[in-house]
C-alpha cells in the first residue's frame, strides 16, 4: 500500500511539474534540439514562456567556468516565441532545464532589478503576458540592457528600457502619450530580441513585399541589438531600434 502511495504521489508531482510555465534565464537564448543532445532545432529568447511536457535524463553544463545541473525536457511546440526552421517536427522540441526558471522566481529576479530605479516605482510588471522581459545590449555600447513590458499609471502597457551605462543608467520608455511612433500600448503578443547582424527590413510600403525585393538601401544591419514586437498570429508590429540618438521603426505585418 505505501509503494501504491509513493508511485501515485511520483505521478502526481510529474504532471504538477509538466503543467507549471517557466522562463528561459539564458541570456543568449535557450538552445533547442529534435532529441536530447540530438541536433539543434532552433532557439527560445530569454524571458519567453515555456511549458515542459516531460522531465527525462540529468544532465550538465559548464557555463562560463560554472556547472549548472539539470535535465532533458521535452517542451511544448507550439510557442510562437521559438525561433525555427518552419519545416521540421514541432512534436519533437528538447531543452536543458538548467537555463529555466518557474514563473513566480522569475518576477521575483525582474522586480529586484527595477526596485534599483525609483523612476519606475509608480509601473508593475505586465505579468500576464507571455513574455514581459527580455536582455540585450540596444544601445550599442558593448553592456547588456533590460526591457521590461510594464503597467503604467493610466493602464497603458509600455515598453521601459533601462539603459546600463559605465556609471549609472539611463530609462527610455516607449508607449503613453508621448511615443515616437503614436503608440499609446504595447500589448501585442510576441516580444523578443533580435540579434545583432540580422537584418531589418520593412515587408510592407504599400503593399506586401518579400526579403528579396527590399532595396539594400533599405536593409538595416547592426553590431547591437533590435526588438521585435508582433501580434499574434495577425499582421500588425515591427523591428524597434536605436540609431542617430532616437528609435526607429520599421513595419512588419
Amino acid at each position: 500500500m505505501k509503494n501504491y502511495f509513493l508511485l501515485f504521489f511520483i505521478g502526481v508531482s510529474s504532471c504538477i511539474f509538466s503543467q507549471e510555465t517557466f522562463y528561459v534565464t539564458a541570456p543568449s537564448g535557450l538552445i533547442v534540439r529534435d532529441n536530447p543532445n540530438g541536433a539543434r532545432f532552433g532557439k527560445i529568447s530569454y524571458g519567453s514562456a515555456v511549458k515542459v511536457e516531460k522531465q527525462l535524463q540529468p544532465f550538465s553544463i559548464t557555463d562560463n567556468g560554472k556547472t549548472v545541473n539539470g535535465n532533458w525536457v521535452k517542451i511544448e511546440g507550439n510557442n510562437s516565441q521559438i525561433q525555427y526552421d518552419e519545416n521540421l517536427d514541432t512534436d519533437k522540441m528538447y531543452a536543458f532545464n538548467g537555463f529555466l526558471t518557474p514563473k513566480n522566481e522569475f518576477i521575483n529576479q525582474s522586480e529586484k532589478i527595477i526596485a534599483r530605479h525609483p523612476a519606475l516605482k509608480d509601473y508593475y510588471l505586465a505579468t500576464s503576458y507571455d513574455v514581459f522581459a527580455i536582455k540585450g545590449d540596444f544601445f550599442g555600447d558593448g553592456l547588456e540592457d533590460d526591457l521590461f513590458r510594464m503597467i503604467d499609471p493610466k493602464g497603458k502597457i509600455r515598453l521601459m528600457i533601462i539603459n546600463h551605462q559605465q556609471n549609472g543608467s539611463k530609462i527610455y520608455g516607449l508607449g503613453g502619450a508621448k511615443d515616437p511612433f503614436g503608440m499609446e500600448d504595447y500589448g501585442m503578443a510576441i516580444l523578443h530580441k533580435v540579434g545583432k547582424g540580422i537584418p531589418l527590413w520593412s515587408n510592407y510600403e504599400d503593399d506586401f513585399r518579400e526579403f528579396k525585393s527590399v532595396p539594400k538601401n533599405e536593409i538595416v544591419k547592426l553590431n547591437y541589438d533590435a526588438i521585435y514586437i508582433h501580434e499574434a498570429e495577425a499582421c500588425g508590429g515591427g523591428f524597434i531600434f536605436w540609431k542617430n540618438n532616437k528609435w526607429n521603426w520599421l513595419q512588419q505585418e
